[in-house]
């Protein structure tokens, strides 16, 4: 597996904090399972999980995955004042099933506020990779002290976190529109304030990135397999998601497949459109694949140990060669 190329290379793992809208794509259950593996190899911490997009069947979906690596103690919190509450989405109500111990929304503390626990407990400066809407952050930023740290939320990131990596923007335009940005009024204005207020360095991964890289599908192994059947995604869905969690994994851009454009990055608040002001010294950055999407593909079904698993899926499917020839690999899906 790939993580063991990285891992040769690593003192310690990386303390990670993942946020995910988790809402009606699915790319976000493929995301927290790179991640949950990458856990599990010992390459990064996680140390929590917060949902930007609370639903029904929220926490108990989320949990159903933890649970199905063995990693269901991993906290999980909820943006409360979120959209679309009491809704669900399909792949959401048929991971839940899988859940275990019988938790639900209600045994979720307010996501900020674990973020807040976590960086306080933190031993090195971690990683906050946030694939869904930007409010938790923001959320995070604007507190003030409390039982954990009596820092407040930007002095607490400051002191304690590296580097935001989000997905988000679309930066191959001068002014883009990507959804997690534009969706909601609260979104829009979260975006803008994460921008504007970030006291450390933020890396984006655009829509652009990720539309031609496709992965996933109901032959992916496990739950994950289950998400993708459920959202009626049985080839695969681009893999923006997953794709940003890899990067947060990695932590360089060229080992990862892409190079940095660094800069300033701004989003209107009105409108949610971003644009970004080229700099070398600039606070922000955002990613190019510097590779061919093949790479990226490979790397990321390398990642999930799904390879051999797609390669059966494509050649059933009767797809041609040249369309399965990164499926060769031996490595055995978990």
């Amino acid at each position: 597996m790939i993580f063991e190329e990285i891992k040769s290379g690593r003192k310690k793992p990386v303390e990670l904090i993942f946020g995910t809208d988790w809402w009606t794509d699915c790319d976000d259950v493929a995301a927290l399972d790179l991640l949950l593996k990458a856990h599990r190899s010992g390459l990064i911490d996680l140390k929590a999980i917060g949902v930007s997009s609370v639903m029904r069947y929220s926490a108990p979906s989320v949990r159903a995955v933890c649970e199905g690596q063995g990693l269901g103690c991993i906290p999980i919190g909820l943006d409360t004042s979120a959209e679309r509450r009491g809704l669900f989405c399909l792949y959401q109500k048929k991971l839940a099933a899988f859940c275990r111990t019988g938790f639900t929304n209600a045994d979720c503390p307010e996501a900020y506020q674990l973020y807040r626990r976590v960086l306080a407990s933190v031993h090195e400066k971690a990683v906050i990779v946030d694939v869904g809407f930007p409010q938790i952050i923001t959320e995070l930023l604007s507190s003030g002290p409390d039982e954990y740290s009596s820092l407040d939320g930007a002095r607490l990131v400051a002191e304690k976190v590296a580097e935001v990596v989000v997905m988000g923007g679309r930066w191959d335009k001068t002014t883009g529109r990507e959804y997690n940005f534009c969706a909601y009024k609260r979104n829009r204005e979260a975006a803008a304030y994460l921008c504007d207020r970030s006291p450390v360095p933020l890396t984006f991964l655009g829509y652009e990135a990720g539309r031609t890289v496709v992965t996933g599908g109901s032959a992916a192994p496990g739950l994950t397999g289950t998400a993708y059947a459920a959202h009626l995604s049985p080839k695969g869905r681009p893999s923006r998601d997953p794709m940003t969690a890899l990067f947060a994994v990695v932590g360089d851009a060229a080992k990862a497949g892409y190079r940095r454009v660094r800069g300033a990055a701004s989003v209107d608040p009105k409108t949610g459109k971003n644009s970004f002001t080229v700099r070398e010294d600039g606070p922000h950055s955002y990613l190019v694949k510097e590779k061919k999407t093949g790479f990226i593909k490979n790397r990321s079904m390398k990642s999930f140990g799904w390879i051999r698993c797609f390669s059966r899926f494509l050649q059933r499917d009767g797809m041609p060669a040249r369309s399965h020839r990164l499926c060769r690999s031996r490595t055995a899906p978990h």
